[in-house]
Order: C-alpha cells, then sequence, then structure tokens
C-alpha cells in the first residue's frame, strides 16, 4: 500500500520534536531504507513527510500508514519484522493524535457524505455531457433508497456491486448510441401520414369480433358528416388516395369516442424513428359528435350520425417500442374546427406515435354507459394526419464526437458500427481522455487522475482490442468511477466547483452547464452578486422543469401514477 501512497508526502524534515518517539524510532530502524530521499521506494519519502495532520493529505497519509502496519503488510514479509511490543507501541502513538486531529476537524468543520447520483441525476448527467437528449438509461438503474420521502439524501443511497455493474451497462450504452447516432448520415426528411392509411386505425376496431360494440369502433368522417360509404368499404374509407383527390384527402378523418386501450389501439403505425434524435410533429386533428343508436339506448353512439363537435377535448402523444412501452410526449387540446398542433420531441430508434383522446371514457367490459353520454350524443376525437420532420439537426453533435475523438476520422464498420482511425493509439488515447475527463468530472483533475485510465486503455490495446473499443471500455470506467458518479462532499467551506455542482444538482438535476462551470473555473461563485444571478438564470432555464417534475414525483408520488388503474364504475 505504501506504493500508493506517491505524491502525498508534504515539504519539511523528520523533526524529533514534531513525530512521537516511537513511530521516529520504527522509521529509523525499519523504513527510511526504502523510503528516504534517495531511494523513495513506491514515491514515498518518509524524511519529507510532516506531523500537520490538520493537512487533509498529510492526514490521510498517516491513516494509510497506519493500518499498514497495524494489518501486517508494513513491513513487507520478506523484511525483518518488529516485536509486539514495537508495533503495539508504534500503533498507539500514531492512532492518539489521528483520533484527536479527527476530532477537532469534526467539531470546526462538521461531517459530510459522499452520495451517489440517483438516476434521475445519471440520466440527466449522461444527456448533456454526451449532447443526446433522447438517452433513456434511468429504468436501466435499480430504484434508488429514499430517506424522509426522497432520493437526494446521501445515507440512503447506497453503492453496491448491483448498482456499479448497472451503471456500467447504462454508460456503455449511451457511448455507443451517441457514436452511432453522431455520424449517422440520415438525412431530415418530412412526410405526412394521414389516419385513413393507418389500417390499425381503422381495420382492427371495424372488423374484429371483440369491438362490435361501436363506442369501440372507429368513426370515418368527411368534413363534418359521417363518411357512410367507408363504413362497408376499404376503398371508400381511403377514397382521396384511392381516387388521387387532394382536397378530399384533406377532409377525411378517423374518430373515435373512447381513449385507446388494447381493442381500441390507435396509432401512427406506418411511422417508425429511423435513427435516435429529435423529431418535429404536427398534427390535424378536431373534436366531433357523435349521435345517440336510438331514443331508448341514447348512451352508445352510432357511426352514420355525426355531427360538428361541441367540446374542447384534451390529446395526449406518446411514442411507443412495442410492444406497449409509452413514453409520454405531448398534449394539446383541439376544438370543433380542425385545427393544427405542432411540437419537437426526442425518439429512439424505431419509436412510433400512439394518440391517446384523454377525457374520452375507457369502454371495458362488461359495457357500461359513457359518463360523458347525453341524450342526443357522445363527444369524440377525430385524426386527419400526422406529419414528422426529422431527424433534425443537433448543436451538440459534432461537440459530443470531438470529446471522444476529436478531429481523428471516423468510418463506418458492418451495419451499424462506427470506428475510429488513430495512427498514434496511445498518444491519441492520452490527449483525449484528459478532455473527456476534464469535461466528465465537476472539478479539476489530478495528475495521477488520467493515468489510472491509461493503464486500462494498455489492457485493452494489449488483449488485442481496436482503438475505438478501447477508448469507449475506458470512457465507460470514467462514467462509472466514484469522481464521476458521485458528488464529492467534502467538510468545511465549498470551494467554487463543489459550489457549482450543489447548485446544479440542486435546480437541474445534472452537471453544471457551461456558464455556471466558467464562473466556478473563474472563482466568481464567492461573490454573492454572481451567486444570485446564476441562480435566477437556472431557474429561468427550461431545464428547472427536472427539478420540478422530479420533486414532484416523489413528493407527490406521481411516478407511481400509473401503477395502478381506477375502477371506472
Amino acid at each position: 500500500m505504501w506504493r500508493t501512497l506517491a505524491l502525498l508526502s508534504l515539504p519539511g524534515m523528520l523533526v524529533a520534536a514534531e513525530i512521537p518517539a516511537p513511530v521516529r524510532e520504527m522509521f529509523e530502524n525499519r523504513c527510511t531504507d526504502c523510503h528516504d530521499a534517495e531511494t523513495k521506494k513506491g514515491g514515498l519519502d518518509l524524511t519529507a513527510l510532516g506531523f500537520d495532520l490538520s493537512n487533509p493529505k498529510t492526514f490521510a497519509t498517516w491513516v494509510k500508514i497506519h493500518d499498514r502496519v497495524e494489518d501486517h503488510e508494513m513491513p513487507p514479509k520478506k523484511k525483518e519484522q518488529p516485536e509486539a511490543a514495537e508495533r503495539d507501541g508504534f500503533l498507539k502513538a500514531v492512532a492518539a493524535p489521528l483520533e484527536k486531529a479527527d476530532a477537532e476537524a469534526i467539531a470546526t468543520n462538521g461531517r459530510s457524505t459522499w452520495r451517489r447520483m440517483n438516476r434521475y441525476e445519471y440520466e440527466n448527467t449522461l444527456r448533456d455531457l454526451l449532447g443526446a437528449p433522447w438517452l433513456q438509461v434511468k429504468d436501466m438503474l435499480p430504484e434508488d433508497g429514499e430517506s424522509h420521502r426522497f432520493n437526494k439524501v446521501g445515507d440512503a443511497l447506497d453503492v453496491s456491486h448491483v448498482q456499479i455493474s448497472r451503471y456500467l451497462g447504462a454508460a456503455e450504452y449511451a457511448l455507443k448510441e451517441v457514436l452511432v447516432r453522431k455520424t449517422s448520415s440520415v438525412k431530415p426528411t418530412v412526410k405526412r401520414y394521414y389516419a385513413r392509411e393507418q389500417t390499425n386505425l381503422w381495420k382492427r376496431s371495424r372488423f374484429s369480433e371483440f369491438n362490435r360494440s361501436t363506442e369501440r369502433g372507429t368513426f370515418p368522417i368527411i368534413n363534418d358528416e359521417a363518411d357512410i360509404p367507408a363504413l362497408t368499404d376499404d376503398d371508400a374509407m381511403q377514397a382521396g388516395l384511392k381516387k388521387n383527390d387532394p382536397e378530399r384527402r384533406e377532409n377525411e378523418s378517423i374518430g373515435v369516442v373512447a381513449s385507446s386501450y388494447e381493442p381500441l389501439d390507435l396509432q401512427f403505425n406506418s411511422f417508425s424513428a429511423s435513427v435516435s434524435g429529435r423529431y418535429k410533429l404536427r398534427v390535424k386533428a378536431k373534436s366531433f359528435w357523435a349521435g345517440p343508436l336510438n331514443e331508448k339506448t341514447w348512451w352508445k353512439p352510432v357511426q352514420t350520425s355525426v355531427s360538428k363537435g361541441r367540446t374542447e377535448e384534451p390529446v395526449t402523444f406518446y411514442s411507443e417500442t412495442r410492444p406497449r412501452q409509452l413514453r409520454k410526449q405531448w398534449t394539446f387540446s383541439v376544438g370543433p374546427d380542425p385545427s393544427v398542433h405542432e411540437t419537437e420531441v426526442y425518439l429512439l430508434k424505431r419509436e412510433t406515435i400512439r394518440p391517446d383522446a384523454v377525457r374520452l371514457f375507457r369502454s371495458r367490459p362488461p359495457a357500461f354507459k359513457n359518463p360523458l353520454a347525453e341524450k342526443d350524443g357522445q363527444p369524440g376525437v377525430s385524426f386527419y394526419w400526422l406529419e414528422v420532420e426529422g431527424p433534425l439537426p443537433e448543436p451538440s453533435i459534432d461537440a459530443a464526437k470531438k470529446l471522444m475523438f476529436g478531429d481523428l476520422p471516423m468510418m463506418k464498420e458492418g451495419k451499424d458500427g462506427v470506428v475510429a482511425i488513430s495512427k498514434e493509439p496511445l498518444k491519441d488515447a492520452e490527449k483525449y481522455l484528459k478532455r473527456f475527463m476534464t469535461r466528465a468530472y465537476r472539478r479539476p483533475l489530478s495528475e495521477e487522475e488520467p493515468q489510472r485510465f491509461m493503464n486500462l486503455v494498455r489492457t485493452a490495446l494489449d488483449s488485442g482490442a481496436s482503438f475505438t473499443e478501447a477508448m469507449l471500455t475506458t470512457y465507460a470506467a470514467v462514467l462509472c468511477s466514484p469522481a464521476f458518479v458521485t458528488l464529492e462532499e467534502k467538510p468545511g467551506k465549498l470551494d467554487d466547483p463543489a459550489v457549482a455542482t450543489r447548485l446544479s444538482y440542486f435546480l437541474h438535476n445534472s452537471e453544471p452547464d457551461a456558464e455556471l462551470r466558467t464562473a466556478a473555473t473563474e472563482g466568481k461563485l464567492k461573490e454573492p452578486a454572481v451567486l444570485v444571478s446564476q441562480t435566477d438564470r437556472m431557474i429561468s432555464d427550461v431545464d428547472s422543469s427536472r427539478f420540478v417534475n422530479a420533486f414532484l414525483d416523489y413528493w407527490l408520488d406521481l411516478r407511481k401514477v400509473n401503477n395502478t388503474s381506477p375502477d371506472a364504475t
């Protein structure tokens, strides 16, 4: 262990008045042959080690020395061992002042707990670090421990081999997703998907044996009237397309009077995201009014009687990874007149889009009366088309690629693989590793930290891994290291990087952004006016919604809102 104590020594000579006599004698008799100014075995010079235990580095060094001697690891077994009395005297002479110094430090500065990031913070941090807002890694990680109902308390956020394994898996997934996405040659496209052409929007609900009840069917509409021929004729259902009639096609829609569930499975399923990224969605929809089946059974709608809508209806759009893994993306309201709504969302590769008229009732058997139905009918929502533009260019795409591989040439390998080409692997690895770690860590790097990870690069390359594989393996290790995964809380007055980290993980649930990081680097966060200004800026930023959502998820347990379905009856 003494070999690991290199670079921790402090200036000052081994002075008898400073170091207890049993300690000095042990050093002179058994230690300084290997650990003096000339030999410095393991980089440790005991003759230059002071005894100022108020210095954290000196204190840590003496703790390690005490523990190694206590565990009989030092002196080494091949060397002559001290008598039990000599060892005990040494340990007592070191332990007593260490305990006293520790108590004084606690009384002065208090205690602190390093806490690891929770699942929300880890996902947000990877998104911001890698410039990939679409990344979904939260659900890859175990549920976080809670204290006082929240997942932000270090004592409840334990670290086990399970957590580390899951962090590693999430980091590897994120790096590979980003690498492939960043070098994708997919060009943005604009395509419109008409509801009448999504056969799952009408065939299943019209012909399924389970959907004989009209409240679980779909309503073909032309303008504000029922498109009666379309109820029985597939060609009539797609008349605008079949007859090459653009005007008619724009006025054809498909309506529902119930919210989505398994038998009424609405999807714009002919769309599937080509790659993970940012997309612009435009939707044309409206509300309508479905007439009653008859005077006696007025709560059942009839598909042949449709008129202009009377209500404003909320509509929620989900992205879906089959089968039925949903992510809420967007909510808007539609009225009696057709209207176009637009938003930008982040989609994962192969996700499709699922609409849901969320206020409408969910008709589960045995059938029951629609609570929204009136004597003369009931409300519904109809969809004309979904238009998708994307994947849209990301400003951070090139920055993320440069962060990992700088200006090295990239080339495709296989169907989805991408590799970086390096003529000097070790030189490039050290250069880009330092850059990556400087960006990933929320404080200045020590000299030895990059070298620790360079050993992993060398091991991977020696085992036959390619340069790209070695770098991705090492980057994943960085993203699982304590300096990244934990928020380093040190007792005493906080320095600027620590203030920036606390402020950012409080208000944005993620790493400090560029402006906050710059203020910390320049030492400006000690100025009250700057600290207030940064706080106001971050509260006003769109990323403050991360704090609001995460806070409400735990305070009000909103994260569990979909765990149960109330009995509608």
